[in-house]
């Protein structure tokens, strides 16, 4: 049996005296009534974009968030006075496709969300920051270990722009396959992961590196094979969107001895009636790409 075969049994070992000495408790819900939930995550490619609004459901019920249909979007340049419809194509889905050769973003604008949905207006406002450019993706052949089965393992060499407070998330794909585990969600600040840590305008640290490698269900890297196509995107987000997703990402991987109170993420959108942020983000992303086959 190999070390991690053996790791992997003492932890179900654990896990199953824990379980015998447990009562069965009922968990009661704060869950009053479903709240309208914003996801405006836009680029400034020429790709149609799109925002989607749906209803939270219960937790512990369970099931598939509701979509909301018949709202009335737009997002506005604030430099520009241009302001760009959304239109319902799906349930639930609002998009905008820029002209041939136009982009709805440019970096160091200013843009405003608008939205009026059952009766009520929200509205977001965030700035199109700077993402980084990607120098290469690279290759390197590692022997078999504790921590990594023999094979290719790529890493994503990127250099954070000098000044303070620059905030990142890198997207990765394999074979044209997003790589959207929690644990493959990654999110940067400045060169490292939060805003505590003093590096700046230097090179992404190892660990947001190799965060471009595919991870398992037991949480390791998955090697790549020769034939396979790595694609990476660095997306600028607000720092608002980086605590959002600081947050969303702790949210969904909070289990085991250790779990917190769940608690919603509040995002960047507010009802201009009552003044309360609801959930979701709205945020215009500059994007930097590379791509790479392995051979």
């Amino acid at each position: 049996m190999n070390a991690k075969n053996t790791l992997a049994g003492l932890l179900l070992v654990v896990g199953a005296l824990f379980t015998s000495c447990e009562d069965p408790i009922s968990v009661p819900s704060d869950f009053e009534e479903p709240q309208l939930v914003v996801d405006a995550w836009l680029t400034n490619t020429g790709e149609s974009q799109t925002i989607r609004l749906s209803r939270t459901v219960d937790y512990f019920a369970g099931g598939a968030a509701p979509e909301v249909s018949g709202a009335d979007i737009q997002v506005c340049n604030d430099r520009t006075n241009q302001c760009f419809t959304f239109t319902e194509e799906g349930e639930g889905e609002y998009i905008y496709t820029p002209p041939a050769g136009q982009t709805l973003g440019r970096v160091g604008d200013t843009y405003i969300l608008q939205m009026e949905v059952d009766g009520n207006t929200f509205e977001a406002v965030t700035v199109s920051n700077r993402t980084t450019r990607i120098d290469s993706i690279q290759l390197e052949f590692e022997e078999e270990s504790l921590i990594l089965d023999e094979g290719i393992y790529a890493q994503m060499f990127a250099f954070d722009s000098l000044g303070r407070g620059d905030t990142y998330w890198i997207r990765a794909f394999k074979n044209g396959q997003l790589l959207n585990r929690p644990v493959e969600n990654t999110i940067a600040w400045d060169a490292t992961f939060d805003a505590g840590a003093d590096v700046d305008g230097t090179y992404f640290i190892a660990p947001i590196r190799a965060s471009i490698n595919e991870i398992d269900d037991e949480g390791a890297f998955v090697p790549y094979e020769s034939g396979d196509e790595i694609y990476v995107e660095v997306h600028s987000i607000s720092q608002e969107a980086f605590r959002f997703l600081s947050i969303a990402l702790e949210q969904i991987q909070n289990e085991g001895l250790f779990a917190v109170p769940l608690a919603n993420a509040r995002g960047n959108v507010t009802n201009t009636e009552t003044g309360e942020r609801i959930l979701g983000v709205f945020n215009v992303a500059e994007v930097s790409s590379i791509s790479r086959m392995v051979e």
